[in-house]
């Protein structure tokens, strides 16, 4: 018999809360160590991975201590120049608070507005002044600044899916780092983002603007202990049991995803009403997978034909080279950036001397599709 739903102690949709990071203060230190030390910061990794609610306990914890003011800038889905100076202002009102959100509102008037060219990109080839937009995002680039003057604090900005300015009307990395650069003892900076051969270029190419100017922190994947632990104490918190048979289960299937092990674990606990053993966990998979269908159908028709053989391959423990019928490996560049494709979107990754899919549902989805 199905819990209470609103009982369900697992959060599947939004960034998890502060109680909710697991093991992941190694990555919240040393993001808070290089703020300290003046440095920034680059945390990359594939979706639902747990970046964003690694970056936000890490501005938790430095907020805390006084001497901060912290500002999380979300740019997903951007797509002009415009937008981003507009969430860039936005991030300041919502992080403002007290008198110092009251001084800010004084600032903002005197800021250039936003400029907005038809409604859309700009056309390559129209002869349209850019001056004045990008001299807008410059006098948001200055708030650390301004904000530092007036109290003394220094500023934590995260640009969350940072690869986004890459798809704007307007190249703009340049802009950013030329202002940004003359924060030091002002401001320290995240940038954080899911695409990951994207985010790889934009920080090691050296003819990218950002070369050189950040320091990686990887998140890895959560320990299967202490991922055990926390199952257990949300089950009992909430007045039920989990045994080891649907623990051993959970783990299995999620290989210390955080994400994906949170949605199991709610499906779990939903299934159950005493203690979960294996009957709930085979009732609860049963669910979870139905409910994913169509979220992993869209994936798969979204690959090209390469590509679904690709990720078939990994999926099923074959060698991603192998070819379709199972006969001689593929081989050539065609393979190759097949390979590259599905790295660089954050679904394949290479794990010691093979290569795994990064999202361990998406990885049964397509092992059950086999013929």
């Amino acid at each position: 018999m199905p819990g209470a739903p609103f009982d369900n102690p697992f959060q599947v949709t939004m960034p998890v809360g502060t109680d909710d990071v697991i093991d992941r203060q190694e990555a919240i230190s040393q993001i808070c160590a290089l703020a300290l030390e003046g440095n920034n910061a680059r945390v990359v990794g594939p979706r639902r991975y747990g970046k964003t609610s690694v970056v936000k306990q890490a501005q938790r914890e430095l907020g805390r201590s006084g001497e901060w003011e912290t500002v999380y800038v979300d740019l997903l889905g951007i797509t002009t120049l415009d937008e981003l100076t507009a969430r860039i202002e936005r991030a300041y009102v919502e992080a403002l608070k007290g008198p110092v959100a009251r001084w800010f509102d004084s600032v903002r008037r005197t800021l250039r507005p936003t400029i907005g060219v038809g409604g859309g990109a700009i056309p390559a080839t129209g002869a349209v002044d850019l001056s004045g937009r990008t001299q807008s995002l410059v006098e948001r680039l200055g708030l650390p600044a301004q904000v530092h003057s007036k109290t003394g604090s220094r500023v934590h900005v995260v640009f969350d899916e940072f690869q986004e300015i890459d798809e704007l009307d307007v190249a703009v990395d340049g802009v950013l780092r030329s202002e940004i650069q003359h924060h030091a003892g002002e401001a320290s900076y995240v940038f954080a983002g899911s695409a990951i051969r994207m985010m790889e270029l934009m920080f090691t190419d050296r003819k990218r603007a950002f070369y050189a100017q950040t320091i990686a922190v990887p998140v890895p994947v959560v320990p299967e202990g202490d991922l055990a632990d926390y199952v257990h104490e949300r089950f009992e918190r909430t007045g039920k049991g989990v045994d080891s048979t649907a623990i051993a289960a959970l783990l299995d299937l999620v290989r210390g995803h955080p994400q994906r092990a949170m949605v199991a674990a709610h499906y779990l606990w939903d299934e159950t009403s005493g203690v979960a053993g294996i009957e709930q966990w085979d009732a609860a998979y049963r669910r979870l997978m139905r409910d994913l269908d169509d979220e992993m159908r869209t994936v798969w028709v979204g690959l090209s034909r390469a590509d679904r053989v690709t990720l078939s391959n990994v999926a099923t423990g074959r060698g991603p080279y192998a070819s379709g019928g199972g006969g001689a490996e593929r081989s050539g560049g065609a393979a190759k950036a097949s390979v590259e494709n599905l790295v660089g979107r954050g679904l394949i990754e290479r794990s010691g001397r093979r290569y795994v899919v990064v999202d361990p549902l998406l990885e049964r989805w397509v092992w059950e599709q086999r013929p």
